[in-house]
């Protein structure tokens, strides 16, 4: 991956995936807000760019292992509207790999000054906790490649060793 797509993907840190987003006005309904699937657009955005640091993509996963992931349950609290020109930030963390399934948490917050010296999560937008399942061609559930498994069970692991 050269450094320009790199840069695209976001960053690892300390476990956690943060992506940076720009609020345009294409996100945003008549009064300047951010309507609220596009948070979930960021979200799913977020998830792919983690996984490609990862060095597992989506359409290789399904081309050499037959998988995809789907969505099994996705819950969404709306803390505070974002606006047109927002810098913001998705921060995924996976919070456990079992089998078939994975549980991530995902927190889209400003990156407003104010906000870089607040706690991860605090003076969140919005937060997302969901759970994706991994399907064959067939559209039923099957246990995660074993290298995926690896990755995001490792990245878990350093995401709790970075909590407080």
């Amino acid at each position: 991956m050269t450094e320009a797509a790199r840069a695209l993907s976001g960053a690892l840190e300390g476990g956690v995936h943060v992506l940076p987003v720009r609020v345009y006005y294409e996100d945003t309904d008549a009064g300047g807000i951010v309507y609220h699937a596009n948070y979930l657009r960021w979200a799913e955005r977020a998830r792919t760019e983690m996984m490609r640091l990862l060095g597992t993509e989506h359409r290789s996963m399904a081309e050499t292992e037959g998988t995809i992931f789907a969505v099994r349950r996705c819950s969404v609290e709306f803390d505070r509207p974002a606006r047109l020109d927002d810098l913001l930030r998705v921060r995924s963390r996976i919070l456990a790999v079992r089998g078939a399934t994975i549980d991530i948490e995902q927190i889209v917050e400003s990156q407003d000054r104010d906000m870089d010296a607040a706690p991860a999560g605090r003076g969140a937008q919005v937060r997302i906790s969901l759970t994706l399942c991994c399907l064959n061609r067939d559209g039923r559930p099957v246990r995660l490649p074993a290298a995926v498994g690896r990755a995001l069970e490792a990245l878990a692991a350093a995401a709790e060793g970075g909590r407080d």
